[in-house]
């Protein structure tokens, strides 16, 4: 495999890089061994971020009101656009660290990192000029719909985008971890230092401290965690050196064309989800994009989950494109996507039958709106059960027409969205309207070109085969849930109760049977068959 790699990429590893290709000759290079527990890792230290945002938005709304959170929403917003900088580079070092692992080659690693560490230090130094800029000129600019809470919004600005611009210029680091196929390093540390940074947030909210504050508690834990993310890098990558002299102009250029094609879906979020949000303030004002952004976020942690899932397949089938297994490729996509609707199905049926209900209890009755999760939560179903199929393009390096596509839909529902309130005055439905239908015309009919063209699997042979087997198996949860609500319309909340605990019984076997993977259920039997005498193999 090594020499392969040499006459391939003409390049002849030194006789000190020797031990180093040994050791990782004896490893899983491709992940796959490493792939359950790296989903099972990612998904568990996502959750902090979950309970952090259940507990976040409700806190500044009690503590703050619902102006200020959508001006911290608000906040966010704006500088999310500076991500842009990052040019897609973390997911470069990702796939190139885990095909040139595959290889043997830790010269063309060294020299991907270095390369790459070069590009973002510079783009970290253009965010934190840009950072100043927005601070400066953010009163003139929406100081009529931010009123007195300008100042305010000013200082929480600043906070965020130095925050971002110290990410991004340690991003390459963090696809080293991951193009490592070291995963749990990776999600431990995000998660523990954003616990950390949560704890210190409501602390100060407990105190009586504003915006600000919480923004440069923000600004404290990114440096924190970006720190740790530099010598985790060292730990999981043996023989890894950023050096100035390993940096390359061709390795400079191929890393930013495989970042540019990756770039083109995070402007696509950003068009959908941040142009929406400031849309919503110019047109509605700060309170109803709080309304707004709490059913988003929802469903954003739900999509976040998939993609938790789907981002470990993008150096796998990297090595897996490097060794010609296109079989393989086709089945981990048909299982992967398969797993993505089991896990979104159940989410997005709960949202669509009883968003009111969960809203009202999460923020309180203001926030009580059946309409608008029920929009969102269907609009972003075939958005987010497709996830791992983007993940798999990117990593066979065939993911660019995928990103054009969302990128014409997103800028399709910032029309409609201009169009929405511009034009028919219409309400925070019509924003969800114009947000959804543009993105689901363009998965259900156009993904699935991309999957024959670049996987191999016909059109109708994919469809059947990511959503047949789910959709059967969420019926019975689905309809006990519809079941419940229309016998008991004058009490949701107890209809969601009974519907949802009689459709989780019939549910929970099911998926059991046949949803979760045989390496999980193992996992699970292993301590009942330790203590029971039982073998796992028998019980499954």
């Amino acid at each position: 495999m090594c020499k392969n790699a040499q006459s391939s990429m003409g390049v002849k590893l030194s006789h000190a890089l020797a031990p180093t290709t040994r050791q990782s000759q004896a490893e899983d290079l491709t992940g796959r061994e490493r792939m359950v527990s790296n989903v099972i890792f990612s998904w568990g230290a996502h959750f902090v971020f979950i309970i952090a945002g259940f507990i976040m938005p409700r806190m500044i709304d009690r503590r703050l009101g619902q102006e200020l959170l959508g001006i911290w929403d608000f906040s966010w917003s704006l500088v999310s656009y500076f991500q842009l900088v990052q040019a897609g580079i973390a997911s470069s070092v990702n796939r190139y660290v885990a095909r040139y692992r595959a290889a043997g080659d830790m010269l063309g690693v060294n020299r991907v990192v270095s390369s790459a560490t070069c590009i973002l230090f510079i783009g970290g130094c253009l965010v934190l000029g840009m950072t100043f800029a927005l601070a400066a000129w953010l009163p003139q600019i929406f100081g009529g719909r931010l009123g007195g809470n300008a100042v305010e919004a000013q200082w929480v600005v600043f906070f965020l985008g130095i925050s971002i611009a110290i990410h991004i210029a340690f991003a390459a680091f963090n696809g080293v971890v991951t193009g490592c196929h070291r995963w749990e390093l990776h999600n431990l540390n995000i998660s523990g230092w954003h616990a950390l940074t949560v704890v210190g947030m409501i602390a100060a909210l407990l105190l009586g401290e504003g915006l600000r504050n919480l923004a440069l508690i923000v600004l404290m834990g990114q440096v924190l965690a970006d720190g740790r993310l530099m010598m985790l890098a060292y730990r999981a990558c043996s023989g890894l050196q950023v050096r100035p002299s390993l940096v390359r102009w061709a390795t400079s250029r191929n890393v930013l064309v495989f970042g540019g094609k990756t770039l083109i879906p995070s402007v696509s979020q950003l068009l959908l989800d941040q142009t929406a949000s400031i849309l919503i303030v110019a047109y509605l004002g700060p309170a109803a994009l709080a309304l707004f952004a709490r059913p988003r976020s929802l469903l954003h942690h739900v999509d976040t989950m998939v993609r938790k899932m789907a981002m470990v397949l993008i150096p796998t089938a990297s090595s897996l494109q490097s060794m010609g297994n296109v079989k393989e490729i086709q089945g981990l996509l048909i299982k992967a996507v398969q797993y993505s609707c089991y896990m979104v199905l159940p989410v997005v049926a709960i949202l669509a039958v009883y968003g009111d209900v969960i809203m009202g209890l999460w923020m309180g009755p203001d926030y009580a709106n059946a309409v608008l999760p029920a929009i969102l939560a269907l609009g972003f179903l075939t958005n987010m059960a497709q996830q791992p199929l983007r993940m798999i393009l990117a990593g066979m390096n065939a993911h660019g027409r995928a990103g054009i596509g969302e990128l014409l839909a997103s800028l399709c529902s910032v029309a409609a969205t201009l169009v929405m309130l511009g034009v028919i005055h219409w309400d925070l439905v019509g924003v969800a309207l114009a947000m959804t239908v543009p993105l689901t015309i363009m998965n259900l009919l156009y993904m699935p070109i991309l999957v024959r063209q670049r996987v191999g699997l016909g059109v109708g042979q994919y469809l059947a085969a990511i959503g047949t087997r789910p959709l059967i198996h969420a019926c019975p949860f689905i309809g006990s849930l519809l079941a419940a609500r229309l016998t008991l319309p004058g009490r949701p909340l107890t209809a969601l109760v009974i519907g949802g605990a009689i459709g989780a019984a019939i549910l929970c076997p099911i998926y059991w049977r046949y949803a979760l993977p045989t390496r999980v259920r193992l996992m699970i039997l292993q301590p009942l068959s330790r203590i029971k005498g039982v073998s796992p193999v028998a019980r499954t």
